[in-house]
């Protein structure tokens, strides 16, 4: 009768020690997989969808702008299609694009439309070191990573700034004197 308690308090410790913990590191390991691979399904399947016209601009800008005038992006007709057609929902997708053009273009963009989180966005891409291509126009070409064009532009002293600002200015300027001059 003792040894077949002896016996019976073995298996039941080998079940408890060996069999139950290596049973639950499997189930373990298998729920990881399914979460792993249901994870990745929601984000597939709710990723944000680009419209056609975007997806066309974005195609035009990834094969042939190749080295931009960084000072002066809000001036290239590509980056203005892109923001003809382009939500800010689109923008802030296209802030983690492939190509380092697009990315960069679409953080300018959210910039001159003065989107609330730029500062996150921007912090996000504090190590995209990605080189882009640019030029003063002239003779003049570097090589400069996306992350420091974007603190570029995020600076109080960028060229940016002082654009939108100004512009800002002028459109306003324009609203005031087109409304005096329908009043006269």
């Amino acid at each position: 009768m003792q040894n077949e308690a002896n016996t019976r308090y073995k298996v039941w410790a080998y079940i408890n020690l060996v069999v139950i913990p290596y049973y639950l590191q499997i189930k373990k390991q298998a729920m990881k997989k399914y979460l792993i691979f249901f994870t990745l399904f929601i984000l597939i399947s709710c990723g944000h969808k680009l419209d056609s016209e975007v997806e066309k601009e974005v195609s035009y800008i990834s094969k042939y702008e190749t080295c931009i005038l960084a000072d002066f992006v809000f001036q290239t007709p590509s980056y203005l299609n892109l923001m003809t057609v382009a939500s800010n929902d689109d923008l802030i997708y296209l802030t983690n694009d492939e190509n380092p053009v697009v990315r960069y273009f679409a953080f300018i963009g959210l910039m001159e439309r003065n989107y609330p989180k730029i500062n996150q966005i921007y912090e996000s891409h504090k190590n995209d070191t990605e080189v882009i291509s640019t030029s003063n126009g002239a003779c003049l070409k570097n090589s400069v990573s996306v992350n420091s064009l974007m603190k570029d532009a995020i600076s109080k002293e960028s060229i940016y700034t002082l654009y939108f600002s100004k512009n800002k200015y002028y459109r306003k300027k324009r609203t005031l004197k087109s409304a005096t001059n329908s009043h006269s």
